[in-house]
């Protein structure tokens, strides 16, 4: 497709609103993922995550982090599950943004998953897509501000607009070197279903980020609430603020979520 080196057309900007996804840029998601040794029950566990490494390394746990390639939902979730058969023991998933949707197809039919960890995440059930389950909601405000970043369908946020659209809560110098961190992303992520939700059968915990401008607060609420999710909220976080400003506490939730799926 051409015309597409300069900016997104009139006409995708309206067709991406009509969708109301978002964007999943590298630090928009954290996936994390909590092994416990299959031969020492007092071990301490390794949990695969962005911002909350430190905090979890200092309380004992080991850390791994899988790369997501954001072209197509069933290769991220291949790349997830690969990564969980590589490491033995018990797991725990946390995922942020698009990592949410992705833990919840990739923990499916797993013996070895206690439980999931959302924050500011997307928990879809078997068959909806990003598109489907923002209708009716309040739309990202990056919609208006994304930008091609290579070959069609890929695309970032424009550098200029992507502080206040994910992390309004940032100093500015802050913000801009969040937004240097940004990754092309595939529209095709948002059109594409995923396979069986496992928080059918796995126990959730779920962090709602009450001043989020990228996914609606409200439908935080209604996610975590239909997967029936042991739910806190941070009052003054930004999209990215479950994972800076109030990382200590998400860091509580996840070893919370530990202590209560222990063995």
């Amino acid at each position: 497709m051409t015309g597409l080196t300069q900016d997104v057309t009139v006409a995708q900007r309206a067709r991406l609103v009509r969708f109301g996804v978002l964007i999943a840029a590298a630090l928009m998601l954290a996936l994390a993922l909590l092994s416990t040794s299959a031969h020492a029950a007092t071990s301490k566990p390794t949990v695969v995550l962005v911002r909350e490494a430190d905090a979890l390394h200092k309380d004992g746990y080991q850390t791994a982090a899988p790369a997501l390639d954001l072209a197509s939902v069933a290769n991220d979730v291949a790349i997830v599950r690969s990564t969980l058969d590589s490491i033995p023991g018990d797991k725990i998933l946390v995922g942020h943004s698009y990592g949410g949707f992705v833990i919840t197809n990739a923990a499916t039919g797993r013996r070895d998953v206690r439980g999931l960890v959302y924050t500011a995440a997307y928990v879809p059930d078997s068959g909806e897509t990003i598109t489907s389950m923002s209708a009716g909601y309040t739309q990202p405000s990056f919609l208006a501000h994304l930008v091609p970043a290579g070959p069609f369908p890929l695309f970032i946020v424009s550098p200029q607009f992507f502080p206040d659209d994910f992390a309004q809560d940032f100093n500015p110098k802050l913000g801009a070197e969040i937004a240097a961190q940004q990754r092309p992303t595939s529209l095709g992520l948002f059109q594409d279903p995923p396979g069986p939700a496992a928080w059918h059968d796995v126990p959730s915990w779920y962090a709602v980020l009450a001043h989020d401008r990228a996914i609606d607060p409200a439908l935080q609420r209604f996610m975590a609430q239909r997967a029936g999710s042991t739910t806190i909220e941070f009052s003054a976080a930004s999209h990215v603020g479950g994972l800076t400003h109030y990382k200590a506490r998400f860091v509580k939730l996840i070893e919370q979520a530990i202590d209560a799926t222990a063995r």
